[in-house]
């Protein structure tokens, strides 16, 4: 096998696993409250025959694909019941696999009366899941929730601490790390939402280079490989 394949297929596997990656971010471009996903790489060595040769042997793994937590631009709704978030804070819903972490920030009263994320799911504030009896809903940058002049209940604010970890699950949730620490800093907006902090102009250039590398790759295993078939043929010939 002709060996000088690995380098320009180790390329080709990197470049198709951070198109996907872009990709993902691009079409949730519009997405409220999203979080862009920066793969991580790391090497393994390959299971090849014969002596290790520097730099062929090495092929890539996505080691890690952690989220880009950064602010996204608030947007005015003027909707009473929309908060956007400035700040390193998340709120908390209480779904059936238990406490989730959200920035989407399109809240809902329902039938019930139950303040609820946009999957129906309740919103926690510091004494449990919030209830909005009916009136004029006023939601303080501290995220005090008064209604009709009266204080209901203060949103639940939590941060994520250095050394902790949380993930994506869907539906914009986040699992909650294990040390769960309140957040003092953020700053709740009515009436606004966090757009995704994909950058579409910056995001779609990476896109096309990185495509355009992907077909440089394909081009030089195809010359690689013709190589081979060229090499395999001459020996043929010879014998």
């Amino acid at each position: 096998m002709n060996r000088g394949i690995y380098p320009p297929l180790a390329g080709a596997i990197t470049l198709e696993h951070r198109m996907e990656v872009l990709s993902h971010n691009i079409g949730n471009v519009h997405t409220t409250g999203f979080k862009k996903d920066k793969p991580i790489f790391a090497t393994i060595l390959g299971q090849t025959p014969g002596p290790s040769v520097a730099g062929i042997d090495l092929f890539p793994l996505m080691d890690a694909l952690p989220p880009d937590r950064s602010q996204g631009v608030l947007h005015h709704t003027g909707e009473p019941l929309d908060v956007g978030l400035e700040g390193e804070g998340f709120l908390v819903a209480q779904t059936p696999d238990g406490l989730r972490y959200y920035r989407g920030g399109k809240l809902h009263r329902n039938a019930d009366g139950n303040l609820v994320a946009h999957t129906g799911d309740p919103l926690m504030g510091k004494k449990g899941p919030i209830q909005l009896p009916g009136g004029e809903v006023v939601i303080g940058n501290d995220g005090t929730i008064r209604v009709n002049n009266k204080i209901i209940d203060t949103l639940r604010l939590d941060k994520i601490s250095n050394g902790q970890e949380t993930a994506k699950v869907g539906d914009l949730f986040w699992t909650v790390p294990d040390q769960v620490v309140p957040d003092t800093h953020t700053t709740v907006h009515q009436g606004m939402l966090e757009q995704s902090n994909v950058n579409p102009s910056l995001d779609m250039v990476e896109l096309i280079k990185v495509i355009r590398e992907y077909e440089q790759m394909q081009k030089a295993i195809k010359a690689m490989d013709e190589l081979a078939a060229q090499a395999i043929q001459a020996g043929r010939v010879q014998t």
